[in-house]
């Protein structure tokens, strides 16, 4: 018998994909086990899910995924089903149903029973089998007709694209970063909150973070709803125009290598440095046996101290504090693209700044917002020389407007 029980979601009682209401009013769920039974029921009939898509999904360990499926066999939104092949007992399937079944069991077994037999039939991986495994599918089910049935089965699939992006993520960064910006909403619950900003993409949640500060200028404070409306709703992208433009006095936190963060590292590298290098004692002796000759340490100097800003920026950073900055650059840092790190784009954008002598944040995240360069330029140095060129003269356009 196999030793990794799956998941099936059981025939659906309508001709669409819905989860009824009582789902997530049922008081015996726990939070936890609603969200896993919504899951669950948000699939095509007959989808196949392993406990592995639970723990990645949900971002919990074995054992809580083990205590949600127990909670949804307790209540009878779930089943054991027992697969047969050849007239043999096979693999072990729990059939999830949108409707609570009637239990088996007498009422008086109470939960340390459901428990116990639910986990009975949960994987047990860590452990070697004690039998022979069960054939790698279960056999066909006839299901009901859904408006998903064209989608492709990709859950149970370790290397489908969606794992290879979540594999990827920092959940404590996104998590991290959902706690900043509640910071400055701090209206409605603060874990509703943060679901609906798991469920936004990386695109938005650097959106989001950028125009939150304006938006909570431009809407009134009466009309200001649940963080979770708003995220969900992406109440961000409700501005006109001009309320998103006249930003030159506002201030807001800037995400580390999002877009706004990056458009301001670029326009101060790319300004005189503030800091003059300092030799020290150490320095000149070096300079003296020939180790270092004075410009290749002051060039190192400036790249690590010659900018304020950058130094304070990269603090905070390592730090996991928000930086707080200028909103006057969001328009000229709209277009941005995010260039991943190794990228023949990101190596190209390494270049130029090694070309010039300029810090670059190499290793503070693995996505970086950049001016957008075409990938298939043949000359990828000059095409990057280009991109940064038309920002730092947008940034001067821009403000010249602004003086007019």
């Amino acid at each position: 018998m196999s030793t990794e029980a799956t998941i099936r979601r059981g025939v659906r009682n309508a001709s669409y994909s819905v989860v009824p209401n009582h789902v997530f009013e049922d008081i015996r769920l726990s939070m936890e086990a609603r969200w896993l039974l919504g899951y669950l029921l948000s699939k095509p009939d007959n989808w196949t899910v392993v406990i592995g898509d639970i723990i990645k999904k949900g971002g919990c360990g074995r054992d809580k995924a083990r205590k949600m499926i127990a909670e949804l066999v307790e209540f009878g939104y779930a089943e054991r089903e027992q697969v047969r092949d050849d007239g043999k007992f096979g693999a072990s399937v729990l059939v999830i149903y949108d409707e609570p079944r009637e239990q088996e069991a007498p009422k008086t077994a109470g939960i340390t029973g459901a428990n116990a037999e639910s986990v009975a039939i949960l994987p047990q991986t860590d452990l070697p089998a004690t039998a022979k495994p069960a054939p790698d599918s279960p056999s066909p089910v006839k299901s009901a007709h859904s408006n998903n049935s064209n989608i492709p089965n990709t859950d149970s699939q370790g290397a489908s694209a969606e794992e290879e992006v979540l594999k990827r993520v920092d959940r404590k960064k996104i998590s991290r970063d959902f706690t900043l910006w509640y910071a400055t909403w701090k209206k409605g619950d603060e874990e509703y909150g943060r679901n609906a900003w798991f469920a936004l993409t990386d695109e938005e949640r650097t959106e989001c973070i950028e125009r939150t500060p304006a938006y909570l200028r431009w809407a009134k404070p009466s009309d200001l709803m649940a963080a979770a409306v708003y995220l969900k709703n992406r109440h961000w992208r409700d501005m006109p125009e001009s309320a998103l433009a006249d930003q030159s006095h506002s201030r807001g936190v800037a995400k580390v290598c999002g877009k706004l963060w990056m458009g301001v590292w670029l326009e101060t590298v790319n300004r005189q440095p503030d800091v003059a290098p300092r030799f020290t004692l150490v320095d000149e002796q070096d300079i003296d046996a020939g180790k270092v000759t004075r410009e290749q340490l002051a060039r190192q100097k400036r790249i690590a101290y010659g900018w304020s800003l950058i130094v304070r920026m990269v603090d905070k950073a390592h730090k996991s504090e928000p930086f707080v900055t200028s909103l006057e650059l969001l328009p000229q840092v709209e277009g941005f693209r995010q260039v991943e790190r190794g990228s023949d784009i990101y190596l190209a954008w390494q270049r130029l700044h090694e070309r010039r002598g300029l810090p670059f944040p190499d290793n503070l995240r693995d996505w970086f917002w950049l001016p957008p360069v075409d990938g298939g330029a043949a000359d990828l140095d000059a095409a990057v020389e280009v991109a940064l060129s038309q920002f730092l003269k947008s940034i001067n356009e821009g403000r010249n407007d602004d003086a007019a």
